[in-house]
């Protein structure tokens, strides 16, 4: 392996200065155009990086909406059903006390009434007009 070179000393000792201010000047262009390129990069990267980002809030929300959603169905399925017995209850109920006066009725029906002789006149007569 060979020697290294001096570098950028010995390059810009032999340059006049004329030279040496145009060596420097595109030097500091060049580095300008990095500086510039890498800040481009950098701002095309975090528009992309916000971009992503933005897509995955819409999608994180529209998963959360759904599960609260079928959250509040869950409750509301739950509410309908606890209604839906209550009903059922009251229903049976009001048919249990039907059933009740029916039978009293049929046994009422069943069961020969003694009725005095005034009585009995005061039906049939209304009865034939």
């Amino acid at each position: 392996m060979g020697k290294k070179k001096g570098g950028n000393k010995n390059k810009l000792a032999k340059m006049s200065e004329e030279e040496r201010a145009r060596y420097l000047q595109h030097r500091a262009d060049m580095e300008e155009e990095a500086r510039r390129r890498k800040q481009q990069l950098i701002a095309t990267f975090m528009k992309n990086k916000l971009k992503r980002e933005d897509a995955f809030a819409r999608l994180n929300l529209a998963k959360i909406n759904q599960e609260w959603r079928t959250i509040l169905r869950n409750i509301k399925c739950k509410e309908l059903k606890e209604e839906v017995e209550a009903v059922e209850k009251t229903c049976t109920e009001c048919i249990e006390n039907k059933n009740a006066v029916i039978k009293r009725l049929l046994c009422d029906l069943d069961e020969p009434a003694p009725i005095d002789s005034g009585t009995t006149k005061i039906i049939c007569s209304r009865r034939m007009n």
